[in-house]
This record gives structure tokens, sequence and C-alpha cells, in this order.
């Protein structure tokens, strides 16, 4: 094949949209794929086992241009063991379907290669990002002229911006000279996300400047030990940046008090003379979406939701106004906005707090036109993609925030159905019966412990807790292979580290997030009667310890889990 040939088959024509050929070529591979795909499992074809050193030795790189065909034959097969998000049973990790109206408006948009570090790479496609920030400005509370938004690579991008800005306000001249050792604190809580540590590593802080703040048997931060701490550190001469709220933690959607935070910095900004007042970022990666509840009538509830899950959404509502007093969020769209990756939002209260990290390049919202926007100039990505705004503005429209109640209730409610079956099942022990969240945390009690309540087993001696936690263990492995082998219609994951709250005791919690917006209590009911087949097969088994090899979603993802 020629040049002009070889260019005209992978690019087209420039003097056309070249749509008609894409679609072609999407068609092409999907039938590629197709072999490899089951829709009605948690997961596409393969298997739970492949060494990839192994794999890797068997590939070399073409010398010659291949035939798309031939390509795509040979790239469809590491489609194998892909989660399908979309089946209600597949509830591993809080990923969600994507809109599939966000998908086609990215693929398309894609192939023209808009670049967001400068609004002339951009387009008018730029204005997507300022209208997201807009419209959830307007859902926290914050004057959208005065606030900033920026789409960055995940929730710990949204958590590095907020540390570094935390620490330009409160030293300004780190940018220049680079920080101090051992002169700074940041606070997390203690049920926060480990990449509050991670960002303090990555900016050179040092992780063992991020301090860990005790919680209240509620989940949330004890407010007197948080003054307690701030008030030690300062005293020893120490810079404080702020902290990192949780602003819905991923198994239980903890909330801190995100106001009486604010009033208590305050009190210490003006008690110690600072002059700069310590940053607050809510980390609401994922329960920013209830912010979609704050107008919603609680009284009449036109949208006829149960009440226990009404009051449970009317109390994580209230909680979620208190995102307004924070100085900055972080919101995941791929998380619980139904967006592909990558689409997190970093959303700043104030844009001059944002500027802190470089006052020089300062715009104010007014001063915006074509032609003079050029975020790169301060984001920590100098090329972003259009990717994470164009999906999140198609999502925030075609839903519109009755869509994302709808949603949400249906879920909401299905998710209480689904513990509330699971308890019928002398074999289970509900974790979280009272979540105001999606999650839902049990384990399974062997049989020497089947009349042991939660407290009981608590009170057990270490290998007693340690056998649990491996049953467990082994039971979402038993599980994620018939999973894998299509034998069932779900799968869990269990965690070694999790650990039940208000103690310091891990049982391999099981874990279910229901993220498909296709979970609803029929759904749910059906899931509930295979797991119960699955208990059963699994007592019986003899076989059980031979799964040891396995791993995949039933070890952590993360090397430090609240």
């Amino acid at each position: 094949m020629g040049y002009k040939e070889l260019a005209k088959t992978l690019f087209g024509n420039y003097q056309s949209s070249n749509f008609a050929r894409v679609s072609d070529y999407s068609k092409k591979f999907h039938d590629a794929a197709v072999p490899f795909q089951n829709y009605s499992s948690p997961y596409f074809s393969g298997t739970p086992n492949l060494d990839f050193q192994d794999f890797l030795k068997a590939k070399e790189l073409n010398y010659k241009p291949q035939p798309v065909d031939d390509v795509y034959r040979d790239v469809a097969p590491l489609l194998q063991n892909l989660p399908n998000w979309s089946n209600p049973g597949t509830m591993i990790n809080v990923i969600p379907p994507v809109n599939l109206a966000s998908l086609a408006a990215i693929n398309y948009v894609q192939g023209l290669n808009p670049n967001f570090a400068q609004d002339t790479y951009a387009g008018f496609l730029i204005l997507s990002e300022l209208e997201v920030s807009k419209y959830i400005s307007d859902l926290v509370g914050w004057d959208w002229k005065k606030s900033l938004g920026l789409f960055t690579f995940g929730g710990k991008g949204t958590n590095l911006y907020a540390t570094k800005i935390a620490l330009a306000k409160c030293d300004p001249a780190s940018s220049s000279q680079g920080c101090e050792k051992g002169k700074y604190f940041i606070l997390t809580s203690a049920n926060a996300h480990p990449c509050h540590y991670e960002a303090c590593d990555w900016l050179g802080i040092g992780k063992d400047s991020c301090i860990e703040i005790p919680c209240l048997s509620d989940g949330t931060v004890n407010l007197e030990e948080t003054e307690s701490i701030i008030r030690r550190e300062l005293d020893k001469g120490k810079k404080f940046l702020g902290c990192n709220l949780n602003g819905g933690s991923t198994n239980e959607l903890y909330i801190d008090p995100i106001k009486k935070v604010h009033v208590l910095f305050s009190r210490i900004a003006k008690d110690y003379g600072l002059q700069y007042r310590p940053h607050i970022h809510v980390d609401s990666v994922i329960g920013w979406i209830y912010l979609f509840f704050k107008d919603y009538d609680f009284k009449k509830n036109p949208l006829g939701i149960g009440s226990s899950s009404l009051d449970k959404i009317h109390k994580l509502s209230k909680m979620a106004e208190e995102f307004k007093y924070a100085d900055s969020m972080g919101i995941d769209f791929h998380k619980t906005g139904f967006c592909p990756y990558l689409s997190s939002l970093f959303l700043c209260r104030r844009r001059k707090d944002y500027y802190a990290m470089n006052p020089s390049k300062f715009q104010a919202m007014e001063d915006l036109k074509y032609g003079n926007y050029n975020p790169y100039q301060t984001t920590l990505e100098l090329t972003r993609s259009s990717t994470g705004a164009l999906s999140a503005l198609v999502s925030l429209k075609t839903l519109g925030v009755m869509g994302f109640q709808q949603m949400y209730a249906e879920m909401f409610e299905a998710s209480e159905y689904f513990r509330q079956e699971l308890a019928k099942d002398a074999r289970i022990c509900i974790i979280n019966s009272e979540s105001c969240w999606l999650a839902s945390l049990f384990i399974l009690k062997p049989k020497e412990y089947a009349d042991l309540t939660l407290q009981d087993i608590l009170k057990l001696n270490h290998s007693e807790i340690e056998a649990i936690k491996q049953y467990n263990v082994n039971f979402a492995k038993y599980i994620q292979r018939d999973a894998y082998n299509a034998k069932i219609d779900f799968v869990f994951t269990s965690s070694r580290s999790h650990l039940v709250p208000g103690t310091n005791i891990a049982l391999g919690t099981l874990k279910a997030y229901p993220m498909s917006v296709f979970f609803d209590k029929k759904a749910a009911a059906n899931i509930v009667r295979e797991l119960r087949n699955e208990i059963d097969s699994y007592s019986k088994d003899a076989h059980v310890g031979e799964l040891d090899g396995l791993s995949a979603f039933s070890d952590d993802m993360v090397y430090r889990e609240k």
C-alpha cells in the first residue's frame, strides 16, 4: 500500500468530516469484539488467569502496515474480562454505565482532536468546561462569576489541586523557593481516601505532614480533636495548610460537618493572627449528586420515594448543602455522573484562591473572551482532553435535575430492598444496615458462628476473626470464578482491609456497589436468589481452598482503605 492510499485509508479526506468512515470502522471493531462480549454476564468472556510476561513474549511490532480488519481481530481479544457496568449484577466498584448520548458526543469530538490547553486549540468547545462549572456552582450555592472549575485526570488530581492551593495560600514563597521540610501540616479524616496522603507526597510536603483526625461513632470528624490537633501543631511553630474533608466516602458515604469546620478555622485564624484562611477542600467525588435533591419537595414527594429512603436522601441532601462552606470540591462524573473515564472536576469557590498558585496570571470571569483564555498557564496538565467536560455537559443536560433524582431514587430504594432481603438469610450479617448510600457491606458467617450477631463476632479472638475474614475473601473468589464462567449474573468484591465502623477489626467485608441504572427491586431479588444458591454451593464445596490463585477484584484496590 502506497503512502497516499495509506493516508486515505487511515485519515480519510481533510475536506470532509470522515464520519462515515469512522462509523464503518466502529462497526468493524464491534464485529471483531462480539465473540468476547456476553451482556448477560457481569464480565465479558475470558479467563481469570493470564501471565502478562508470557503474553508479551509472543508479541512483535509489525514492520509493514496491517489491514484494519486484521488489526481489529488482533486487538479485540483484549476486551476479555472487561466488567459489564450496565449489568445490575456488576457491583465491584463505584463505576456506572455510560450515558450513551455523552459517549456519542465525545467519540465524535475526539476525532477533531481538541486540546483544552487554550481556547484557540479547542474552539468554543472549551465553553463546555465553563458551563459545567457554572451549573455545579449554582447547585452548591456559589457565585459562578467568582468560582473556577477545571477538569483533571481523576479524584487524586482534584485533591492535588486543593493541596497545592492550600500550600500556596499559606506559603506563597513555596512556589519559587520550595517547601520547608517538616514545617507544614494538613488534616484529613480517619475515614478519608488514601490519596490525601499521596497528594502530600507528590507535592513534596510529605505524607507525614498529613495528620489524621479521629472520627466519632457516626463516621464524621471529631471537632474537639480537630481543634486540639491544630493548636498543638501551630504551637510547635508549624504552618497550617487546611484540611481535606469527606463529602461522601466510598463505602458509608460519610459527610463531615463542613460548616462547623469553617467556623472553627475562622476562630483559629483569628486566635493565631493568620494572614490567610486555611483551605477547606471537600472530597465530594461521590456525594455531590445529593445536591440534585436540595430543592426536592420532600413533603409532596412527587417521585413517590418510600419513607425510609426518603428520610435518608433528605438527610444526605441537607448535609450536602454545607458544601457551600468549603473552599473547593472534587466531583467525579465518571463515578456518579454516568460519564466515561476520565471526567473529574475540580471546583474552587474563589478564583483568587486558585490563582494563589500564579497571582500574575489572574483572570476575572468578566475578562474572558475568545482568544485570551489559556488554562495551560496555570493548570497541572498543559495538554487536556475535552472528554471530561463535554461528556459531563451532555450528561447534565440530557438527564437534568429531575433525571438524576429519578435515577438515584430508584437505585437507592432498590439498595434498601437488597439489604433487607440479604438480612433475611441467617448466614449473612449486614454491617451497614442503616446505610444512607447505595453500597451494601456484609459478611458470610461460617457454620460454627451461625448463631452469632455482628457484635458477638467482634468479640471473638484474633484467630477466629482471621478465619472469618479468609472465609469471606475465599467466597468473593468463588463467586468471581463463577461470574467469569457466566454461571451467575452477579459479582461482588471483598476487602481485607475494610474495618467494621468504630473498630480496628477487618472481617473480609463483602462489598456490593449497585451502580447500574438497571438495578431495581426485581434485579435485587434475582441477585439475592442467586447469592443464596452460591452460598449453598460454597459451603459444600471441598475444593474451596484451591481458589488461592485467584486475585483480581477479591483484593483491595488501594493500599489503605477506609
